[in-house]
């Protein structure tokens, strides 16, 4: 039976200089960072399998959402559209006990508009209601919350723990692990000039435990690349600011929000006692503000009549949150106070603004390309669940089995 990978490991003899190149199983550098990729691997496991698959299940929730809701997505446009603030009035006076806080797909002529309703008492909650509606004629056609059913409960784990704000950012720690993760396993993958070729391919009759080695070594090779990447981007939805600095650092540009502050555009907003603008007359005038290859997707609902309206237009033909146009509109007039444009970022900016679509795999487009770029990405979250069990099949072999044994005989 061939135990290479323990020996190598575990036992590697000292008959000559230790060296990187050829002989790096004996550099105690390399020794060190095996125990830091053992044991970040130990208390990642659970992690690494649950945010993967749960990631795999998530490439293809717009299908999936589409299948089960059609009505949702496959709507006959009607000669006119039913007054937007008559049928939101009629929501609001169903849920009392709630408040409407975005609007969302208003301008979609074949799909439903959802009305986006957070809790009244004012608590801060990503899984708020979405209450979609058929904006030709009124009808509600679904009312659920953000995270109910399967997909909900998986996009909940996958992005918050099941646990908030407070969920993201211990994910966000952990794929920081992940990627130290990554890191440490392409150092130790290198097992010299002369078995470098040989450990880029599985050895298909090799005994089990080194088809295990392999499936973990070679596996862990040709997809590291691509999960620092995945890996990253999910560091930046938990720690956006610090993430914008790195992306300065790398770019050598100025990283700057794409969003616009409050403080920055009250002084623009005329002092009024009119009464604030209709939603309907926030849609026509948002309609006139953004480019026409932009259409507007999302409106946030001022909180009071000091706040704007904040309607965000994304370009079509771009990657799925790619490339946007973000305005504010004064409440009372409809004038407009800011405009932002991803086109017009920095590097850094358009950058960052990729990595929605880069993380869930929604890079490819549409067609046949879009189709493989998802199928990739699924297999790609069953990795981390493969490497797992391949790897914690090794500590148990070399380590906690021969352990047990022993103790097993004293007892």
């Amino acid at each position: 039976m061939n135990t290479a990978p323990a020996r190598d490991e575990l036992s590697a003899p000292r008959r000559s200089k230790a060296s990187w190149l050829r002989t790096p199983q004996r550099v105690f550098l390399r020794r060190a960072l095996f125990q830091v990729h053992l044991w970040t691997g130990v208390a990642l496991a659970a992690y690494a399998i649950v945010i993967g698959l749960t990631g795999s299940a998530l490439v293809f929730e717009t299908e999936l959402n589409q299948t089960m809701h059609p009505a949702l997505y496959h709507l006959t446009p009607g000669s006119h559209r039913v007054s937007l603030d008559a049928t939101i009035g009629k929501i609001k006076t169903a849920h009392p006990g709630w408040f409407a806080f975005a609007l969302r797909n208003f301008e979609d002529p074949t799909g439903a508009t959802d009305l986006l309703m957070r809790p009244a008492t004012g608590e801060s909650t990503p899984n708020y209601r979405v209450v979609s509606f058929n904006p030709y004629n009124g009808e509600i056609l679904l009312d659920r919350l953000r995270y109910a059913g399967v997909l909900g409960f998986l996009s909940n784990l996958h992005v918050y723990l099941l646990s908030g704000e407070t969920g993201l950012l211990i994910s966000g720690w952990m794929a920081v692990g992940l990627c130290l993760l990554c890191i440490t396993g392409l150092i130790l993958w290198w097992p010299g000039t002369q078995r470098w070729a040989a450990a880029l391919l599985l050895k298909r009759r090799s005994s089990w435990l080194r088809l295990n080695w392999d499936l973990h070594t070679v596996i862990g090779f040709w997809t590291s690349a691509a999960f620092i990447v995945v890996i990253l981007t999910g560091v930046d939805f938990a720690f956006p600011g610090p993430s914008g600095k790195v992306i300065e650092l790398l770019t050598g540009a100025g990283y700057r929000d794409t969003g616009v502050s409050l403080d920055s555009i009250r002084r623009k907003m005329q002092r009024s006692d009119a009464p604030i603008m209709t939603i309907d007359q926030a849609v026509a005038a948002a309609k006139r503000a953004l480019p026409q290859d932009a259409p507007a997707g999302y409106m946030s609902l001022p909180a009071s009549p000091a706040s704007p309206f904040r309607v965000t237009g994304y370009y079509k033909g771009a990657a799925p949150y790619s490339q946007l146009v973000r305005i504010l509109l004064d409440s009372h007039t409809g004038a407009l106070l800011a405009s932002s444009s991803t086109r017009e970022e920095d590097r850094g900016s358009r950058m960052e603004q990729y990595f929605v679509a880069v993380h869930f795999g929604l890079f490819g487009g549409d067609g046949v390309f879009g189709l493989l770029v998802k199928i990739v990405w699924v297999l790609l979250g069953l990795v981390p669940a493969l490497l797992a069990f391949s790897g914690l099949t090794m500590y148990w072999t070399r380590k906690l089995r021969p352990l047990w044994r022993r103790m097993t005989l004293k007892g």
